[in-house]
């Protein structure tokens, strides 16, 4: 019974040692709290990321509706702030990410060739697909070039085979993808409430956007859609981030 005695105390000494380690490393593990999340995104450090980030965004969409013959019509703008999954932090150094996603529409009567050689003289922006190349292509996925040959060949490769259809692409920080109504192609779908897995979503949308859209196409013929996610990989989750263990540090 003695020895039973100790062995009982000692298993409640150690199980008292043990609570501060358990209670920190349960600190460690939980998600910040709701009003600390919020906190670090309205940073000067991150408020001064998101103005950058917006500049960025409305300047492309500022130069593309400048382009003769192309009207704006409508923008959607999505500041994310989300906890980010592998495939943006596969080392999982981050806890908070911030995106600037949006989506703005335009509309054209131009046919597409012509739209796109007047893109091309205003220095829209500088479109292709990252380092990637298709080697049956004469110039870079996602390039004006890429889209004219597309026309010019009918949209075959030399072989006879179907090329994917044109679209324009700016890679980088912008992380832009331009699509337009092609026949063959879905039309370019209205605008629409998104739904979203965070918590901390800031939603800028325009109630009449959708009727406004279709109102365009009726008149103009033909609906541009320019988007961006906001996510450029893990080289660049976000716009701002916020690294695990920022309350720990201290900072």
């Amino acid at each position: 019974m003695a020895g039973d005695r100790t062995t009982t105390a000692e298993f409640l000494l150690g199980t008292l040692l043990s609570v501060p380690g358990r209670v920190a490393d349960a600190t460690v593990r939980r998600p910040p709290p709701y009003r600390w999340v919020l906190a670090r995104t309205r940073t000067p450090a991150a408020e001064a990321a998101r103005a950058a980030e917006r500049a960025l965004v409305d300047g492309l969409v500022e130069r593309l509706g400048a382009v003769d013959g192309i009207t704006f019509v409508a923008a959607q703008v999505d500041d994310r702030r989300v906890t980010p999954g592998l495939g943006l932090d596969p080392g999982r150094r981050l806890e908070l990410v911030c995106q600037l996603a949006a989506t703005a529409y335009f509309a054209t009567p131009l046919d597409p060739p012509e739209l796109l050689r007047r893109i091309d003289a205003a220095a829209v922006a500088d479109w292709r697909t990252g380092a990637y190349v298709d080697p049956r292509l004469p110039h870079p996925p996602g390039s004006v070039a890429a889209a004219l040959a597309y026309y010019r060949d009918g949209g075959r490769h030399p072989d006879g085979s179907p090329r994917e259809l044109p679209v324009l692409s700016v890679p980088g920080a912008l992380g832009a993808r331009l699509t337009w109504d092609e026949p063959g192609r879905t039309p370019v779908a209205e605008p629409s409430p998104t739904m979203f897995n965070s918590s901390f979503a800031q939603y800028a949308d325009d109630p009449a956007a959708a009727e406004a859209v279709r109102a365009a196409r009726a008149e103009h013929g033909r609906i541009l859609c320019l988007g961006r996610s906001g996510a450029g990989g893990p080289q660049r989750p976000g716009y701002f981030t916020v690294p695990r263990g920022w309350r720990r540090r201290g900072h």
